[in-house]
């Protein structure tokens, strides 16, 4: 009993843990979950070990059974665990990535309105994604006063923008327990030429990129 409740104490503190933001982004479900998992693995290894070690009071059947019952989840628990790791480490420097979401920036203040958002208007093939939101005025401001409302807004969101050389970027971490890749922000003060891959904007517009690389 006293170790059932210990077990499910320590994976209720990994769950807060994981979702306390910190000021920060909020780690998504993956980073508890694979705590929870490794969590198990040790719980499972603490029971073949317990397995082996009581064998010779019990049938050598039954010891088999229950070591197999035993060894097949683990190896499971670990197989995955390792494989997501294994990933991780092989893409880029071994860091989890954590897709964009809208509430990095919304919800807007009534001076601006959202016209669109794409979570991923460019990106590659490991879940590495940009996404571009496209905001402009609520009353007809100039762009430039745009510009300054947006970047005022974000800086309430906790990014830490900075200028630098015609634009506004800064990058914030991702809260959790694992090692997750921090996402980084950045907006240009003048109107951005259309191209053949991006369709032309209202000439008030910014367009505010968001990735995980």
């Amino acid at each position: 009993m006293v170790v059932g409740v210990g077990f499910i104490v320590v994976l209720a503190a990994v769950f807060v843990v994981s979702q306390w933001p910190r000021g920060l982004a909020v780690a998504p479900w993956l980073d508890w979950f694979v705590v929870w998992l490794l969590v198990g693995a040790v719980c499972l290894a603490a029971l073949v070990i317990d397995g082996v070690t009581h064998a010779t009071t019990v049938a050598w059947n039954w010891v088999t059974v229950r070591w197999f019952v035993s060894v097949v989840p683990l190896a499971a628990v670990v197989l995955l665990c390792g494989g997501g790791l294994g990933l991780a480490q092989f893409d880029g420097d071994g860091r989890f990535r954590v897709p964009v979401r809208e509430d990095e920036i919304l919800p807007l203040p009534t001076s601006l309105r959202l016209i669109s958002a794409d979570p991923c208007a460019s990106g590659g093939s490991s879940g590495n994604c940009t996404a571009k939101f496209v905001v402009t005025a609520t009353d007809g401001a100039s762009r430039k006063t745009t510009v300054t409302r947006v970047v005022a807004h974000l800086r309430e969101r906790g990014w830490p923008l900075q200028p630098e050389h015609g634009s506004y970027s800064g990058s914030r971490d991702i809260s959790g327990i694992l090692h997750w890749r921090p996402h980084r922000i950045w907006l240009y003060t003048e109107a951005e030429p259309a191209t053949v891959l991006q369709p032309p904007t209202p000439h008030d517009a910014v367009n505010v990129y968001i990735d995980n690389l």
